[in-house]
């Protein structure tokens, strides 16, 4: 087999976005890959707006033991969002949400895995509720 990645859009709206990813690890960890670009969401209003960076509300996650899921604001120097390891909620609309502090931000949100080791199988699911700015 191969790795796999699935990168779902549940809401696409003019304001909020929700992502689901889910993988499976067989063969390797996965290098820097883009979850979301706001660049391809819907538009914001009828003006046909784009969103050029994203704000994150939650994330809910389930990392198989022994595996860590990164995600990062893409930026000339990717800066580090969260590292998820294990089960669990981040629910961080009650501070504001987590803005991209990257310099030079890309406005993608990306994702990388550590942790995969020959002769194991591993998986993740993780969902973001996003907010388009």
């Amino acid at each position: 087999m191969a790795n796999s990645t699935s990168i779902q859009i549940l809401n696409d709206g003019p304001r909020n976005v929700v992502v689901k990813i889910d993988g499976l690890l067989d063969t390797s960890d996965l290098t820097s890959f883009t979850i979301v670009d706001p660049a391809l969401l819907s538009s914001m209003d009828i003006n046909n707006v784009k969103a050029s960076k994203l704000r994150i509300n939650k994330i809910v996650y389930d990392v198989e033991d022994g595996l860590d899921f990164e995600l990062f604001w893409d930026a000339p120097t990717p800066v580090r969002i969260w590292n998820l390891v294990g089960r669990g909620k981040i629910d961080a609309h009650r501070f504001g949400g987590i803005s991209n502090n990257a310099t030079s931000p890309t406005g993608k949100i990306t994702g990388a895995t550590q942790g995969w080791s020959t002769g194991t199988i591993l998986s993740y699911t993780i969902v973001l509720e996003l907010v388009k700015q």
